[in-house]
């Protein structure tokens, strides 16, 4: 009740035109507009993604075609509902309160229409936006934290978190094999499928390299009789993972080989997926200008994130290579010291929204295994809570302090709204002490001022007023 009071002791006494909607007075028309703006702008969005989805899948039928358009319009139609019940539930709330209370005005109205538009969505892309929705407001609550103090920010800790949770993740699929989802395709895409689970071996095969297996052994044992011996048997112990595999390795390739893979395809997956990119987004440019093609192929940050990808997928099987050698059999345990000291790499290319989202990727996966196990209750109405949750978050964030969002995320959103996100008269909005009108302090709307209250004309003066 006390947090509740404190809520409810600042509040602002204007009309919804005069702070939110402040191009069309008609609450109505604009729930309206926002819906239909939204729904187009949806299509322009995802019509290129189920083109390509199309493409690729290469079936050119009549009944492929309709499903395709139908999932196209139906995810066009989830963010055009949004658009809808946002406005309709926002102004709503503030008739119904007569004032605008900070949380009431902006983060119910936001959970109330995300819930509602969770349903619309199609059913197979729910829980993965629900996930990619609470990674992004876990890393929009993080900054909200941190620019009240509350957070002190650490030192590479994306970083760190990354490599912990990978950590988690390869054990897992070095355990029980790959998780159905995006993460577990995205590693096997880039990283290959030889440290999965275990495949079953042929008894004759094992037997077959066990005999040179035991020699090398053998000869490591009898080697630190003697400095002399010893450099000989690690000279042996080295050119046979350079010249053959271990016979608990699970890759066809020599180790060395297998290594080397593991660092130059993420390396050259990721160096080209950036710099592909990046000279679409600037298409525009390229055309004016070709001369930057060649500054953006040789942009440090198209390498960094190869150096990323390929300093990850090198060190893990390198470790994992090695630990195979020197203890003779291959363990799921490997992968937790070999991710580890591999997701180190991010170093070159830091991303809190890499690691949050495999974070919560990697909490998804436990508590589905939990359930399947027994161990956790399955709770109903988890993921539409979870999506509500995250996306009214989002929603309150863009409204009261934008400048927490992430860059990216605010950019999707003015596109979204056609811009009309941006024209909150956020200088009401102040007087919540979330700094609403920082990324544009002198701006003012426009207004019609026979539409508005005389209290609001009354102060108004006083902001204009140089």
């Amino acid at each position: 009740m006390a947090v509740l009071s404190k809520w409810m002791e600042v509040s602002i006494p204007y009309k919804c035109y005069e702070v939110i909607h402040t191009w069309e007075p008609d609450c109505n028309l604009v729930a309206v507009e926002a819906g239909g703006i939204a729904f187009y702008q949806a299509l322009k969005l995802y019509a290129p993604l189920y083109l390509v989805t199309y493409l690729l899948k290469r079936q050119f039928t009549l009944q492929a075609t309709i499903h395709s358009v139908r999932n196209l319009l139906i995810s066009s139609s989830f963010l055009g509902y949004y658009g809808f019940y946002l406005n309709l539930f926002s102004c709503l709330t503030r008739k119904l309160m007569g004032r605008y209370y900070n949380v009431f005005s902006s983060y119910f109205p936001a959970f109330a229409a995300s819930f509602l538009c969770y349903f619309v969505e199609r059913e197979n892309r729910r829980r993965a936006l629900a996930v990619y929705l609470a990674n992004a407001a876990t890393e929009t609550a993080l900054r909200m934290g941190v620019s009240r103090g509350i957070i002190k920010p650490y030192p590479n800790a994306e970083v760190y978190l990354f490599s912990v949770t990978m950590a988690a993740f390869f054990y897992f699929i070095k355990k029980w094999g790959f998780s159905d989802d995006a993460v577990g395709g995205i590693i096997k895409f880039l990283f290959g499928k030889d440290e999965a689970k275990r495949k079953i071996e042929h008894e004759s095969r094992k037997k077959s390299r066990h005999v040179a297996n035991q020699d090398l052994l053998q000869k490591t044992s009898n080697g630190i009789t003697s400095a002399d011996d010893f450099r000989v048997t690690l000279a042996t112990f080295f050119h046979k993972i350079c010249s053959s595999k271990h016979n608990s390795c699970n890759h066809t390739s020599t180790c060395i080989m297998y290594c080397l893979e593991g660092f130059f395809r993420p390396f050259l997956m990721g160096y080209f997926a950036l710099s592909v990119i990046r000279c679409l987004s600037m298409r525009k440019e390229l055309i004016l200008s070709p001369s930057l093609f060649l500054s953006l192929l040789t942009d440090k940050r198209n390498f960094n994130l190869g150096l990323f990808l390929g300093g990850f997928g090198g060190t893990f099987k390198i470790f994992n290579c090695l630990l195979r050698w020197c203890i003779g059999k291959d363990l799921p345990i490997y992968a937790v010291p070999a991710a580890l000291l591999g997701g180190l790499c991010m170093k070159f290319f830091p991303s809190s929204t890499i690691s949050l989202y495999c974070f919560w990727k990697l909490l998804e996966l436990g508590y589905l295994s939990g359930i399947e196990a027994g161990i956790l209750p399955h709770v109903k109405g988890f993921k539409p809570l979870l999506f509500s949750a995250s996306t009214a978050l989002l929603l309150h964030a863009s409204a009261l302090e934008p400048h927490n969002l992430k860059p990216s995320y605010w950019r999707f959103l003015q596109q979204i709204t056609n811009n009309r996100i941006s024209e909150f008269n956020r200088r009401t909005l102040d007087i919540f002490g979330t700094h609403a009108s920082k990324m544009r302090p002198d701006f003012w709307p426009k207004l019609d001022h026979r539409c508005t209250s005389q209290r609001f004309k009354e102060i108004a003066v006083l902001w204009l007023t140089p």
